[in-house]
C-alpha cells in the first residue's frame, strides 16, 4: 500500500491508429443511423395516420425500438466525434459507454427484425428497415470493439512513488486531509 496509480496516455501510433480505425466506422454508423431513423419514423407516421399498423404484429414494436436505438446511436456518434477530436482517456470512456448502450438497444431492434422476418407478411419498406437495422447492429459492434481495443492499448496504469497519497481522516467529527493516517482516540 502507499502507492498511487495514475492513468496516462502513451505516445506514438496508438491514437493515430485508433482514429484511422474509428473514423470510417463512425461515419458509416452515422449514415446508417440516419437511414434507420428515416425509415422507422416514416413507418410509424404512416401507421399512425392510417390507424393500423401494416405488416404483421411485430411491426409496431420494430418501428418504435428502431427509433429508440437510432436516437441512442446518434448520441453515441456525437460522443464518438468528440472523442476523435480530442482523443483523451476521459472522452474515450464516454464514447465507449454510450456506444455499448447504443449497441445493446440495437440488439433489441435486431431481435425484433429477425422476429418480423420469421413471422412474415410484410412489405418491401419493412424489409429494407430490417436489413438496415441488422447492418447497423453489426457495424456498431465493430466500431465499439475497435474503440475499446484501441483505447485499451493506449492507456496504461503507472505507479507514482515518492509521495504519500492523501487519506481522509475523521477526528472528533471533523474531516480533514492528512499525509499520514491518524489514530482516532476513544473518547
Amino acid at each position: 500500500m502507499g502507492r498511487a496509480f495514475a492513468a496516462r496516455t502513451t505516445g506514438g501510433g496508438g491514437g493515430r491508429l485508433g482514429r484511422i480505425l474509428a473514423s470510417p466506422l463512425l461515419f458509416l454508423n452515422l449514415l446508417l443511423s440516419i437511414i434507420v431513423l428515416g425509415l422507422a419514423g416514416w413507418m410509424l407516421d404512416r401507421d399512425i395516420s392510417r390507424g393500423s399498423f401494416g405488416g404483421n404484429r411485430v411491426t409496431p414494436w420494430l418501428s418504435i425500438f428502431s427509433l429508440i436505438a437510432g436516437m441512442t446511436s446518434l448520441a453515441s456518434i456525437m460522443a464518438g466525434l468528440h472523442h476523435i477530436r480530442l482523443w483523451k482517456p476521459d472522452t474515450g470512456a464516454a464514447a465507449q459507454a454510450t456506444s455499448w448502450i447504443s449497441w445493446f438497444l440495437l440488439v433489441l431492434a435486431f431481435c425484433l427484425a429477425w422476429k418480423e422476418i420469421r413471422v412474415g407478411g410484410r412489405g418491401t419498406r419493412h424489409k429494407v428497415l430490417e436489413a438496415f437495422v441488422i447492418i447497423l447492429t453489426i457495424t456498431k459492434f465493430l466500431y465499439t470493439v475497435a474503440l475499446y481495443l484501441v483505447d485499451k492499448g493506449t492507456t496504461t496504469m503507472t505507479s507514482t512513488t515518492g509521495s504519500k497519497p492523501e487519506i481522509p481522516v475523521t477526528t472528533t467529527g471533523v474531516t480533514h486531509m492528512s499525509d499520514a493516517p491518524v489514530a482516532a482516540s476513544a473518547v
